[in-house]
Formats: C-alpha cells, structure tokens, sequence
C-alpha cells in the first residue's frame, strides 16, 4: 500500500510538525491543505525516482527562483533534515543567481542562514514546517 500525504509530509517536514502544519492548512484553506497532503506529498513527493534529498535541493532552488521566503526557509530545513550540508544548500541557492538574478539569490542566502540560525528542534512557535 502507499505512503499517504501524511506520511510522507511526516518523512520531509519532520513527524512532529504534520500536526501543527495540518491545523495551521486547516484554518488558512481546508482545500489547499487537502490538495498539498493529497496532491504535493501523496503524489509528487512520494515518487521513487528522485532521492529525498535531490526533492528537497530542488525544492530548495525553485523556492528561490520564485523569491518565496517563507516557504524556502521551510524547505532549507527539509533539506538539512534530508542530509543537505550548508554547503550544498548554499550552493544550489547560488545557482538562483544565474537564473533569477543576484537579488533573488541574495535574498535566498540570508533567508537560508536565518532558518539555519533560527532551527527549533520541535518546530515549537512558528508557522508548521518552519
């Protein structure tokens, strides 16, 4: 049988923080939270073709293409919790400046070092998987 959304969610954004993450989804959009459990880690994130941590380096990247701050600091600590070092974070998010200019990338790094610095072990006081 497959990983449900849940589980995998579990496996990326660490099992303690699936429940804060669900409350939080649940008051924002009871649909969007539905669509990423089913959809983003029921679908996407459970395939077997590309490791953990590959997703989450990927993930990583895209995030700072697009300039998503808060999302990228989640996923720079889904990328620590997959094995990513610092470096290897710090060099797919240098990669951001020749696709998305300096600006992006700049922003990506502090936003990096903020969530490294920042890293609760339990999640505990931030929004879910931060």
């Amino acid at each position: 049988m497959p990983e449900s959304g849940t589980d995998v969610a579990g496996r990326f954004l660490g099992a303690e923080n699936v429940e804060q993450a669900r409350e939080y989804l649940e008051r924002v959009d009871p649909e969007l939270h539905r669509y990423i459990m089913d959809f983003v880690y029921g679908e996407v994130y459970a395939g077997d073709v590309l490791d953990a941590k590959t997703r989450a380096l990927c993930t990583v990247a895209m995030l700072g293409c697009l300039g998503e701050q808060l999302q990228l600091g989640v996923y720079v600590r889904v990328a620590r919790r997959q094995g990513a070092s610092e470096d290897e974070i710090r060099e797919v998010l240098r990669q951001v400046a020749v696709y998305a200019g300096f600006p992006n990338a700049w922003n990506a790094l502090a936003t990096m070092a903020r969530a490294l610095e920042d890293r609760e072990p339990s999640g505990a006081g931030e929004e879910p998987g931060r």
